[in-house]
Order: structure tokens, then C-alpha cells, then sequence
């Protein structure tokens, strides 16, 4: 007791000094503190944070969002939607929200471990960034969450994405084979136990007509996002190839049978659908489309997935655009190849 009354004192220390600092920097830098958005911001966080139970990845949540909030105004600028800032101590770049300031935002950071290994093969990166991630990690019984204290899509908060969990689980597993940490491995195993919660419990598995959909946005059960869908069972696939377990096996077996049943619902004749609630995907949403039902069709030697890659992309050359395939078939190799890799490897 005495010890959790003391992690509780110094919390309230370090948001105070925190708010100490503001108003140091209110009194020394240039417009975008002094107009007050940045008080605004800053009040907007500690709001959106109240309600909020103070467990340990939630309060370093709100650290490294006021840090972040306070560091940039030293550069005398107002921030751009989506921008990236990481300040000082901090591994991972937060991203800017309007009217909500930098926050941790845990599918940039999935994205960031992509690039690092997709673009750049550069493991030290990856590892520093699952490492950091971790730090953010909530339990609920045996599963784990990321979950998001900025408003999205609607303004509850906090919520979760099945787009996270999965990507995440899947590169848990990769760092687990890569580097034997066991922090990697039952943070894997506890994502893919997120799978397992109804969106109405707490999780973002919600029970369709179609069967199983696992929502990009849990405060948002009306936007059944495609891309979220796929990318969760791409994830779920890493995981199962390099970990493997029953749960993962059923999550893929029951994501795949929904895919097969409401695929149809997304293809509008021309193009496919971001979500039945926004219509038409964008550009490279139809061309993440392409290349994610190439990835599944390919790996579970789905045919009926694989038909729809290619109908897809031939949306795109009928209307003049490059074709998708080449890309994708690229990326299948290298991922088949990098379980390939971690498996032989961890066998040795």
C-alpha cells in the first residue's frame, strides 16, 4: 500500500512539473504557446486522461504526451495533422491530433516497425521500437491491449484497434524469434488473447451476419473498415507461422470465413470500399486492398481471394493506372521469406 501511495505521489509530481514547465514556456516562446493553444491542448490531454484508471502504461501515456506537447513549443511552430515529434527520452514518435496535441499513437508505431523492416531491414530500429512499445502495454485478465486516449472516428475514449493488435502480435512474434527476449513472447501471446473480447466487453470483436469482424475502430462498431479486417488477419498469420497456437489458429480460420462471406459487399463494380459507412476506398487503400488479398490468398492457397486481387487490380489498369500485383507478389516473398528466416534460425 505504501508503495503504490508513493508511484502515485511521484506521478503527481512529475504532471505537476510538467504543467510547471508550461507556464514557463508560455512566458518565453512565441505565438502558437502564447495564443494559448497549447494550454488548450495541454488541458484537453489531462481531461481526456481523468477518467481514465491510473495504471503504469496509462500514466506513461500521459507523461510523454504533455512532454511531447511542451518540447515542440520550442520550435516556435504550429504542428501538422499527423506529424511525428518524438521529444527527448522518448524512443517512439508521437503523432499530432488537432485540438488534442501529440499522443502515442500505437498503429504509427506498427507502421514504423514496417518500414523498418520492409523499407530498411534495419533490426536495431525494429527492436528498439517493440522494446519501447511495450512500455505502453495493458493487461485485462491474460489479454493485452494498445489502446488509443485521443478521440477518432468518435469522441469516447479510450479504444482499440484489431488493425494494432494483429500487426502487433505478428511482430511480437518476430522479435521474439529474433531475439529470445520472453517480454516479446507473452506480449504476442497476450494480443492475440485480445481477439478473444466482444467489442461490448471492451474489446473490437463484433458479431456480424457475415460472421466475425474484427474492427479497426472498437468506439466505432457501424465502420466495418476492410483494410483494418485484413491487416489483423495478416498479423495473426505472422504470429501463427512463427508461434502457433489453437487460439491464433481458430482467430484466422473464423476471420477468413467472414472475409469469404461480406468480400462481395466492398467491390462496387469499379473500385472497392474503404467501409460500407465511407464508400469508395482512396487510391492506396484500393491498392492495400490488392496486395492484402494477395497476401492471404496466397499463403492459405485461397483461390477465391486471389480472384479478388486480381479483379481488383484490374480496376486499376482499366482506368490507367499501374498495376498493384508486382508489389504485392514482392512483399508476400519477403514476408514468407522473413518467417522462413526467424524459423530456421530459432531451430537451430
Amino acid at each position: 500500500m505504501l508503495l503504490n501511495n508513493y508511484k502515485g505521489l511521484v506521478f503527481i509530481v512529475l504532471v505537476l512539473a510538467l504543467v510547471y514547465g508550461l507556464y514557463l514556456l508560455i512566458n518565453e516562446f512565441g505565438p502558437w504557446v502564447g495564443c494559448g493553444r497549447l494550454q488548450r491542448e495541454m488541458m484537453d490531454t489531462l481531461n481526456r486522461f481523468q477518467a481514465v484508471k491510473g495504471s503504469d502504461p496509462v500514466k506513461n501515456q500521459l507523461i510523454d504526451d504533455l512532454r511531447a506537447d511542451i518540447e515542440y513549443s520550442k520550435f516556435n511552430k504550429r504542428p501538422k495533422l499527423f506529424e511525428r515529434f518524438a521529444p527527448k527520452g522518448v524512443d517512439v514518435p508521437l503523432v499530432y491530433i488537432n485540438g488534442q496535441g501529440f499522443n502515442v499513437h500505437p498503429t504509427n508505431a506498427m507502421n514504423l516497425a514496417t518500414e523498418a523492416l520492409l523499407y530498411r531491414r534495419n533490426w536495431t530500429e525494429f527492436y528498439r521500437i517493440m522494446k519501447w512499445m511495450i512500455r505502453y502495454l495493458e493487461w485485462n485478465g491474460n489479454a493485452s491491449f494498445f489502446n488509443f486516449y485521443f478521440r477518432w472516428e468518435v469522441t469516447s475514449v479510450p479504444w482499440n484497434s484489431s488493425l494494432c493488435q494483429g500487426i502487433a502480435a505478428g511482430y511480437y512474434a518476430i522479435a521474439y524469434r529474433k531475439f529470445g527476449d520472453p517480454k516479446f513472447l507473452e506480449a504476442a501471446g497476450g494480443l492475440v488473447n485480445s481477439f478473444l473480447i466482444d467489442q461490448k466487453d471492451g474489446g473490437f470483436v463484433l458479431n456480424t451476419s457475415y460472421g466475425k469482424f474484427y474492427l479497426e475502430y472498437s468506439n466505432a462498431p457501424d465502420d466495418l473498415v476492410l483494410n483494418g479486417f485484413m491487416l489483423s488477419l495478416k498479423g495473426l498469420t505472422l504470429y501463427n507461422a512463427l508461434i502457433g497456437d489453437n487460439i491464433s489458429k481458430q482467430l484466422i480460420r473464423d476471420g477468413l470465413i467472414t472475409l469469404h462471406n461480406i468480400l462481395p459487399r466492398y467491390d462496387d463494380g469499379e473500385w472497392s470500399l474503404y467501409s460500407p459507412k465511407h464508400g469508395r476506398a482512396d487510391e492506396n487503400y484500393h491498392r492495400l486492398h490488392i496486395r492484402l488479398l494477395y497476401f492471404l490468398g496466397k499463403w492459405y492457397n485461397d483461390m477465391f481471394l486471389l480472384k479478388y486481387a486480381e479483379k481488383w487490380d484490374n480496376y486499376l489498369v482499366t482506368k490507367g493506372h499501374s498495376s498493384e500485383l508486382p508489389r504485392a507478389k514482392q512483399e508476400y516473398q519477403f514476408w514468407a521469406e522473413l518467417v522462413r528466416e526467424s524459423r530456421g534460425k530459432s531451430d537451430e
